[in-house]
């Protein structure tokens, strides 16, 4: 199963860039992974025509929506894995000012990685890690410790 990475506006450390690089390549050789930056969500819009077409499941990040541990981030992928009819998930992350209503609206689900609202560099940051870790725990790896 593909996996997108989308962050929408411009990283504002290479730092960031640097460790969401450090986890994309872990997790390619667990399952392919990539990740994709658009300089804002009128260019997401443009340039992602199909992002809503059957066979994507797309996650919007957002702090109103479901809180998943490590391992229920795993059990989601392992219920993605198993549908034939996704092809591919989406994970969305906004910029400054978050998604807009359109775009959180037509996700298939709304994931919060705290209810607290995150710099969109750190929340970039930290989906990585934890898609990441969520294959580990898939793959039976030691990388998590519960």
């Amino acid at each position: 199963m593909k996996i997108e990475l989308i962050k929408i506006g411009k990283p504002t450390t290479q730092e960031s860039r640097a460790l969401v690089d450090t986890y994309l390549i872990r997790t390619r050789v667990l399952n392919p992974i990539e990740g994709l930056e658009y300089k804002d969500i009128e260019m997401l819009k443009s340039k992602a025509r199909n992002l809503f077409s059957p066979g994507q499941w797309v996650v919007a990040l957002d702090e109103r929506g479901k809180e998943w541990s490590s391992p229920e981030l795993s059990h989601q992928f392992k219920k993605w894995l198993e549908n034939p009819a996704i092809k591919s998930v989406v994970f969305l992350i906004g910029g400054p000012y978050g998604l807009d209503d359109e775009l959180r609206g037509k996700a298939n689900v709304v994931w919060s990685l705290s209810k607290g609202t995150l710099p969109s560099d750190l929340a970039w940051v930290i989906a990585a890690e934890q898609i990441y870790r969520a294959f580990t725990i898939l793959k039976g790896m030691p990388y998590h410790h519960a």
